[in-house]
This record gives structure tokens, sequence and C-alpha cells, in this order.
């Protein structure tokens, strides 16, 4: 039977925002856990859970998501683009690969699956992105496109050619951190689960819906995919593949609304169970803070356990 721990509050007095005293503002701590217990290997009362010390980090860090496909022909130089800015930019810059379409059920024939291309990379969290982005008309025309933490253009697309990847890139990691992110983990090998906690702190007052969502992503794994000079490529090495979301979530869950003030810390638990035949060593997250009413990425780390 599995049993789950679940708190939302609100430390120091509930339902209110901050309390003064000797003219020092106190801001709230929040915590808003979900475990599933039965990944623990003994008695859950048992269980420790992790303190955080002061993030000191000052940068805001970059996402590429590229949206791609195994039957897509034109994807592999974006791949390709993709990995080398995570590499110019270690530590800042990561990559999320979606095998998702610009189609109302977000799959097209690109992700299609046949004795060829056995592998489906689709999942249901990154299908309903791809079809939420392309019904809202952000740029997502095709495969491959990308965008980087989701910040617009002008124009207000923010899917983008490859070739606008790199200076988007370098817009985003120069730009002001309004949020800070680090995480901590236990893993248990025997029942191949993993307990993720977070701690976001506001940096700058926020205005609007926040959410925090945790993509999965399995390091590398060889299987064709169509090359650009019209062959298959039977070994190719496909990286930080999207196979779903931490509690299948697309969106994940709200950690803000209206007005947060800089100086609040949000406390976020998360359960997660590894497919089968993974361990700790195919995978890792990305933990990702976003506007919900814009979609914008504040925020991204990469956490492996």
């Amino acid at each position: 039977m599995k049993i789950y721990i679940k708190l939302l509050g609100l430390l120091l007095l509930a339902g209110v925002a901050f309390t003064t005293a000797c003219d020092k503002v106190v801001f709230p701590n929040v915590i808003i856990t979900d475990l599933d217990t039965n990944f623990f290997p003994g008695n859950f009362i048992d269980y420790e859970y992790p303190t955080f010390e002061e993030n000191t980090n000052t940068f805001r860090n970059a996402v590429i998501a590229d949206y791609t496909g195994h039957q897509c022909p034109f994807c592999p130089p974006a791949a390709t683009a993709a990995e080398a800015l995570a590499d110019e930019n270690p530590d800042r810059v990561f990559v999320a690969t979606i095998h998702g379409s610009p189609e109302p059920g977000g799959s097209g024939v690109f992700q299609a699956v046949n004795e060829d291309f056995p592998r489906d990379f689709t999942n249901p969290q990154g299908l309903e992105m791809s079809a939420e982005f392309f019904s809202l008309g952000v740029g997502f025309s095709g495969n491959p496109r990308g965008n980087v933490n989701r910040v617009p253009r002008d124009d207000g697309f923010y899917f983008l050619p490859i070739a606008e990847w790199a200076d988007k890139t370098d817009e985003v990691l120069a730009s002001t951190l309004n949020v800070n992110i680090q995480a901590k983990s236990n893993y248990y090998p025997e029942t191949s689960g993993v307990f993720l906690h977070v701690e976001t702190d506001i940096i700058n007052e926020l205005e609007g819906n926040y959410n925090i969502v945790v993509y999965a992503l399995e390091n590398t794994f060889v299987s064709p995919q169509k090359m650009p000079d019209a062959t298959t490529n039977e070994t190719y090495v496909h990286h930080d593949i999207h196979i779903g979301n931490v509690f299948e979530e697309a969106w994940g869950r709200g950690i803000a609304a209206d007005i947060t003030p800089a100086g609040t810390k949000i406390s976020t638990d998360f359960s997660y169970e590894l497919p089968g035949g993974f361990t700790n060593e195919d995978m890792h997250f990305l933990v990702v803070v976003f506007n919900r009413d814009t979609y914008e990425i504040e925020q991204v780390i990469k956490h492996e356990f």
C-alpha cells in the first residue's frame, strides 16, 4: 500500500506573508511536500530531510529545449548545436531533447516507430508540451525548433531556428537572476526510487503565477536516426533525452502566486521511480522554475543523483 505524505503550509504564521519585529522583516518558508514513502527502504519515521546552506549563486542558467524526431533528417545539426552550447558553458547551459512536433497531439511523422526506428522516444508530458506550444502560435512551426528558457524575440516567438540559439543563450546568461534553485536527493537502488528535495529562493519580487517542474532525462542512448544526407545512422548517439516529468505532470506544481516578496524560500519535495532497467548512472534531472502565465523559465539547474 502506498502512503503519501502531503503538506502545504507557511512556517511562522499560517496565511501571513510576513511579520515585522523591531523593523526587521521575516519572510516565510513555504513547504510543499509529496513523497511516496514506499521508496524508502525502512521505516519512514527514520528518514532525515536534508538541510540547505545559503545559496550564493549569482548567475541565471539556460536550458535549450530541442524539439526533435528520430526520423527528422534536419534534426541532427540542431542536436550538435545545442550540445556545443552546453559544452561551451558548463554548469550554466543544459539541453532537453524533446521528441515532439507541432501537431494537435504533439506527435508527427518524425516520431513514427517502425522496424527500422524501433524505439518510441515520445512520452505523454513531452507530447502535451509540444501540442500546447503549437496551439499558442509561438513559432513552433516544424522540427527542429528550440527555445532558450522560452524567452521571446521582439515578435513574441520563443521557438527559434538553430541559427538564433547561440545569441539567445548569451542573452539569457547575461540577464538578471530573479530565482535561485538548489537540490539534494537520496537514491535507493533497492527500490529504484529517489527523493528529490529542492529549495527555491526568490531573489527579486515576483508578480504572477510560478510553477516548479522536474524533467527526467536519459543521458545517452544509441538508436537509428535519419541524417541530412538521407542516410540512416544506425549507431547514432542521442543525448539528454526527455523521458518524462516527475509526477507525470507536464507543467509541474504551483509554488508562487500574485506577489511573492524577495527573500521567500520555498521547499519542494518530490519522489520518482526510475524506469525499468535504469540506474542513477543512466539519467539526471533538470529542475525548472517558470512563469505559468508567460511560460518563461526563470531558472534551471541540473541535478545528478
